[in-house]
């Protein structure tokens, strides 16, 4: 028995090392940063991986032109041509546009992305509105339906204004969205611009696009990463957008895709190339440690379920779209439970596409995913003569035990009446006639 005790005392005391070391082995190291303010998300879930002051208000500086290029984007034609009929100057960073000079909407966004020109953000903001101060307002609203609720505008460009303010976290969906345009994608992925002679600047323009990470080598465009001097361009990052006053510091939004995975960083206040190495620090701390999967995979299954007052009594329902979700590298699929639910009281008429329910996925009992169940096709309510003329099932039932029952008593009624017969026929006597007796 004491040797029992011994054994088992040591078989306890295995299990806890090792599952201590396990939960060493696939801890989640949290990075820090020398910002401020940051936030790392999935670009497909909109899912937060990390966050540092986040939600607090501060300066975007030059970030502020995302949202700019948004709306032009969703509101100008972009072969339309844009003449400067007016002076413009504005401070910082600049196209120098002159009186006179014409560009496409096309041309303007890539200077306003790449060379970050203020002017250049005025000239598209009057462009779209007819003035700037209606283009901040449409900013303001289209910022909130983006879910940047703690945002307010009061220019297109960024330059210091105390109540030009947002956070890192609303940054992020409006360069999430933002990052949804094919065009927008490719020109914050450009490192060079070039704009040919005018009449009014007889010298080409050549920009270089303000973000280090799309071409920064050698000395002067290095930084201090992992404990060692690297170059600042950095292959997986594929843009989007920088940002410096005194009042903001260096900001940063930054997207990097590895394996077909996007995160979008957002560093906020930073000092110098810290800028560089906090945005890295996060893009490789998401990579390293989540992955994007998909919850449904091909799923094309489909459940019937029953509806009332339809021409049909069912209706086929399957998934309304694949389904992805970031989770920790270490975690295995099975891991991840699935639950079905069905709304109640399921009516025609049904549109397809309808939702009908839901399907949930949870890993350690949180949700980490949700899907509509949607009808595949419609059903058309039955009309209203042949539901008055449909016979319920009380009613079918009740007609049924009638019938069997007249069944019954008619049994009955000539089993009785047979009965009688037979009786008389008993007691009746017998008489013989000669057929010839009449005659």
């Amino acid at each position: 028995m004491k040797y029992k005790w011994r054994y088992l005392l040591i078989f306890t005391l295995i299990v806890f090392i090792v599952t201590s070391i396990s939960n060493i082995t696939f801890a989640q190291e949290v990075p820090t940063i020398t910002a401020p303010n940051g936030v790392l998300i999935d670009y497909e879930t909109g899912k937060v991986l990390f966050d540092k002051n986040a939600h607090q208000q501060t300066y975007p500086a030059s970030t502020t032109k995302v949202m700019t290029a948004v709306l032009v984007l969703e509101n100008a034609n972009l072969d339309d041509k844009v003449t400067i009929d007016y002076d413009l100057y504005v401070d910082g960073s600049s196209m120098y546009l002159l009186r006179g000079e014409s560009f496409t909407v096309k041309e303007l966004l890539h200077a306003l992305l790449i060379r970050s020109a203020n002017d250049t953000a005025e000239a598209l903001a009057i462009h779209v509105a007819g003035s700037v101060e209606k283009f901040v307002e449409m900013m303001n609203q289209r910022a909130k339906e983006l879910g940047a609720l703690n945002t307010n505008f009061s220019n297109p460009h960024g330059l210091p204004d105390t109540s030009h303010v947002t956070t890192a976290y609303d940054l992020a969906m409006i360069a999430k969205h933002a990052m949804s345009f094919d065009l927008f994608r490719e020109i914050v992925n450009t490192p060079m611009l070039t704009f040919e002679p005018t009449e009014q600047t007889p010298e080409t323009r050549y920009y270089r696009n303000t973000n280090k990470f799309l071409w920064g080598t050698g000395i002067g465009n290095q930084m201090l990463y992992d404990g060692k001097y690297i170059n600042i361009k950095y292959d997986i990052i594929d843009g989007i957008k920088t940002g410096y006053t005194g009042a903001a510091k260096q900001c940063l939004i930054s997207s990097g895709v590895k394996d077909d995975h996007r995160l979008i960083s957002v560093i906020l206040g930073a000092e110098g190339v810290d800028v560089y190495s906090d945005s890295r620090t996060l893009i490789d701390y998401g990579h390293a440690n989540f992955k994007l999967v998909s919850l449904t995979g091909k799923n094309s299954d489909q459940l019937k379920v029953p509806v009332k007052n339809g021409k049909e009594n069912y209706v086929n329902i399957s998934i309304a779209n694949d389904k992805l979700s970031i989770i920790p590298n270490n975690t295995k699929l099975s891991d991840i439970t699935e639950s079905i639910s069905i709304n109640e009281n399921i009516k025609a008429p049904i549109t397809q596409g309808q939702a009908l329910g839901k399907l949930s996925y949870s890993l350690d009992n949180e949700v980490i995913g949700e899907i509509d169940l949607i009808a595949k096709e419609s059903i058309e309510e039955q009309p209203i003569l042949l539901k008055l003329l449909k016979p319920s099932k009380f009613f079918v039932i009740f007609i049924s035990a009638f019938i069997l029952w007249q069944i019954f008593i008619a049994y009955l009624r000539i089993k009785k009446r047979n009965r009688k017969r037979f009786s008389y026929r008993k007691r009746s006597p017998i008489y013989n006639f000669n057929k010839n007796i009449f005659k």
